[in-house]
């Protein structure tokens, strides 16, 4: 009987201690953004304060900033606000750190770039891991935009360019056999410029998949250039059928 308490014991203090030991993760991925330093800075101050919360203010965790600077990494070894950081009106990569361990919140990463955006949250309670990734997931989504980011590119950019090219070469051998028609001559004429748009504009910064802006141009029409490019790509698109109902109706 003795021997049978003693186990239940030892059991329960076990099952206890790895209990509290136990660390608990959330990640979050994060669709593409497009933000202003202000922004960003509000958002790494709300989570340093609601780091401060569980873990206590007299407890100093390791902070790092790391900014994508032209391909290089260039890292801050504590918290920095971004817009107080000298780099070119836009950058395309952006990470925070936070590490302290054995702390309600141990570790917090927030990684933004052109293929992958990821909130990661993990500490040994689970209530305020899942809290606070899903407040930061709440911020960040504030600031998404409907498309962009490295596969997305590479996916349409391969979808478009087979289109222009089968709609170059099968417009061309229509036009050959209506030489009559001139409005046919539209149709390889915007599978074209849509080709050479999908290959020569710079998509890169047109549709990334998170970008970090200095401030915004003044200028309406560099700040709404990916919209403007965007237009003229569909415009391409639906002047090929559009051009060919076009030369049906003149025949």
């Amino acid at each position: 009987m003795r021997l049978a308490v003693i186990v239940s014991i030892y059991v329960l203090l076990g099952t206890t201690f790895l209990c509290n030991g136990a660390q608990s993760s959330k990640i979050r991925n994060l669709p593409p953004l497009k933000m202003a330093t202000t922004d960003l800075d509000a958002i790494l101050l709300k989570t340093h304060s609601l780091i401060e919360a569980p873990n206590g203010p007299e407890e100093l965790g390791r902070e790092a900033v790391r900014i994508d600077i032209h391909s290089q990494d260039i890292e801050i070894p504590h918290l920095s606000a971004a817009s107080s950081v000298a780099f070119p009106n836009e950058v395309f990569g952006f990470s925070y750190t936070y590490q302290q361990p054995d702390k309600p919140i141990s570790s917090v990463t927030i990684d933004l770039g052109d293929s992958l955006r990821r909130i990661s949250v993990s500490g040994q309670s689970a209530d305020k891991v899942e809290e606070l990734s899903r407040l930061l997931e709440k911020d960040f989504r504030r600031y998404s935009t409907a498309a962009g980011g490295l596969q997305f590119r590479r996916v349409t950019g391969i979808c478009l360019s087979m289109l222009f090219l089968s709609a170059l070469m099968i417009s061309s051998a229509y036009c050959w056999n209506n030489r009559d028609c001139g409005v046919a001559l539209g149709m390889p004429i915007c599978s074209a410029i849509g080709f050479l748009l999908v290959l020569l504009a710079p998509w890169n910064r047109f549709l990334p998949g998170f970008v970090l802006y200095q401030r915004y141009s003044p200028f309406l029409v560099v700040r709404h250039a990916p919209e403007i490019f965007v237009f003229c790509l569909v415009a391409a698109v639906f002047g090929i059928p559009l051009f060919y109902f076009l030369s049906r109706n003149q025949r």
